[in-house]
């Protein structure tokens, strides 16, 4: 599973998949340049397994964060309120959604 910024996420989220992203659970470091890595599809693995998950899951703790679809619609909400957002406005709004669990209202 290959690492990407968050940066890149929410400059192309059409290229996300639809399974969760992860990232490092300290979440007072994350800015734009924060790696971060997305699973594989669970269905794709028996029911008692965890192989679809990232290693850095195991090894370090990483969070599950947002499904690519859900960071897809957050940056579309973005789009439709603002028509070019900058890409702090995407990262604010990706951390608000994270939090809030609703779409930041610009």
């Amino acid at each position: 599973m290959n690492l990407v910024s968050i940066r890149d996420i929410l400059s192309y989220p059409e290229k996300n998949p639809g399974t969760w992203f992860y990232l490092p659970p300290n979440k007072e470091e994350w800015n734009l340049d924060t790696m971060g890595v997305f699973s594989l599809d669970s269905y794709d693995f028996p029911p008692d397994s965890k192989d679809y998950l990232p290693e850095e899951v195991e090894k370090y703790g990483w969070i599950e964060i947002l499904d690519g679809v859900s960071i897809e619609d957050l940056v579309e909400y973005a789009k439709n309120q603002l028509e070019n957002p900058s890409i702090d406005q995407l990262f604010n709004s990706f951390i608000f959604y994270y939090k809030n669990d609703a779409f930041l209202d610009f």
